[in-house]
């Protein structure tokens, strides 16, 4: 049987989760985009320390969750390199069951 994954303190780690050197955590995820990322986080749990001198912010569970919250609902959370045009033909296609006239109206809209 494998062994788990676990950090210094005995703790499983997730897919994705590793504990680093220095000790902070890393998450690693593919984007929309099909592009690795990476956060970090001093705290694993919300109920962690921050070391000392270090600056609060999010845990890396709580990171993972708002992560995969937005992959799910397909935003990006980065802010995206994405063109005005390009977010316009985003949003008309979201619209369905509108009448012609409407959707004549939104292609208006864009210029190619």
């Amino acid at each position: 049987m494998s062994e788990k994954r676990k950090d210094n303190r005995g703790r499983i780690l997730h897919n994705g989760e590793i504990q680093r050197k220095d000790g902070r955590y890393q998450f690693k995820y593919v984007d929309a985009d099909g592009r690795e990322k990476f956060v970090y986080s001093w705290r694993l749990d919300h109920n962690d320390a921050t070391p000392k001198g270090k600056v609060r912010t999010l845990s890396l569970r709580e990171m993972e969750k708002q992560i995969q919250a937005d992959l799910f609902d397909n935003i990006v959370s980065h802010g995206g390199n994405m063109t005005v045009l390009e977010l316009a033909k985003k949003y008309i296609s979201t619209k369905t069951g509108v009448r012609p006239t409407t959707k004549a109206g939104y292609n208006t809209v864009i210029i190619f």
